[in-house]
């Protein structure tokens, strides 16, 4: 009596047998899994219709015990996808990007996906260079933290002709690529009113003269509403180095401060340390708040009053946008309240 084939043996062969000395391919696979090279090729392919949810495990399980790798790149072309993205961000080195990274590479993981991470380092020309290369890089978008509003533009506009783009957190001048972004406004507005409550008379606002959105925004807002005694301080970059000079320089003119904003918690911490250090008393003294709302807030002493968090809020607004929305994302600031601010 002849040999009954099951449905899904293999090239005539038993499920299970390998050959030996060869190289692995996916007919090894399917036969080590117990299923038809078709199955197999769909599994691996990510086209899964029709394909029992076991015979599917079977078939990845499979690739596991022989080592068996996908080409990704021909992979990518027959279903003109590659499951992964990559994110552009102007310091990685900033708590707030840093945290942005780590919310990204945690959504995407849970959908199967990967994450690649550019640093640009708050260069336009790096940028430039950066984004005109990513052509050799195979995502399915690419999210953007822009260097600078004004010198921006050019780079994300030609970008965005090849590759799905949304810019996050800030914004360039120009380009038409949809953004997710704080109310820069509004953060500003509920720090300022929560000073005033407190009683403090003269605001000193710590902000960077980096040429992006956040700051033009963030700036313009405080001018608004900013009183006689109120004032300005731009540093370099959003770094703790930052923020120990902007203490530095503080009460070599202290004026009659009673009050700080931070745009970043790196400055926030620089400045916060250097004038404990100084003797001076916090919030007795200088009463001090901040955006951002990323791990220092929590771990500094006092703890910092600081905009809550938007990392995860971002990149659900974002990676929506990317599925083909096309309004900009305006996120809502919430003040957290800690021991900074009295």
């Amino acid at each position: 009596m002849g040999r009954r084939d099951r449905p899904d043996s293999v090239g005539g062969q038993e499920s299970g047998e390998i050959r030996m000395g060869a190289r692995i391919g996916l007919k090894d696979v399917a036969l080590r899994a117990g299923v038809s090279v078709p199955t197999a090729s769909r599994v691996l392919s990510g086209v899964q219709r029709n394909v029992d949810p076991e015979l599917a495990l079977r078939v990845r399980n499979a690739c596991d015990e022989l080592g068996y790798r996908v080409n990704a790149a021909a992979r990518a072309l027959r279903i003109q996808s590659t499951d992964s993205l990559a994110l552009v961000v102007p310091a990685i080195a900033n708590a707030y990007f840093a945290e942005l990274v780590s919310a990204y590479s945690r959504r995407l993981d849970l959908q199967g996906k990967r994450l690649v991470t550019i640093d640009t380092g708050e260069s336009p020309e790096t940028e430039r260079r950066q984004l005109g290369a990513m052509d050799r890089v195979l995502v399915d978008g690419v999210l953007v933290v822009p260097a600078a509003f004004e010198r921006s533009g050019a780079a994300i506009t030609e970008l965005a002709r090849s590759n799905r783009v949304v810019q996050v957190d800030r914004r360039a001048r120009g380009v038409e690529a949809p953004s997710v972004r704080l109310d820069n406004a509004a953060g500003v507005r509920l720090l300022v009113e929560h000073l005033r409550a407190r009683g403090r008379r003269s605001i000193l606002m710590v902000d960077a003269q980096e040429d992006s959105s956040s700051s033009i925004e963030r700036t313009a807002a405080f001018r608004a509403l900013a009183g006689p005694d109120d004032r300005i301080l731009e540093m370099p970059n959003f770094t703790v180095a930052s923020g120990t000079n902007a203490a530095k320089l503080l009460l070599a003119n202290p004026g009659d401060t009673d009050a700080i904003i931070c745009t970043a918690d790196t400055v926030a911490l620089g400045l916060l340390t250097a004038l404990q250090h100084a003797g001076k008393r916090v919030p007795a003294e200088y009463a001090i708040t901040s955006f951002d709302g990323t791990y220092i807030s929590d771990t500094a002493a006092p703890g910092l009053t600081t905009l809550g968090s938007t990392a995860e809020r971002m990149v659900e607004a974002s990676l929506a946008l990317l599925d083909g929305g096309s309004a900009d994302a305006v996120l809502k600031p919430e003040l957290v309240v800690r021991g900074s601010s009295g």
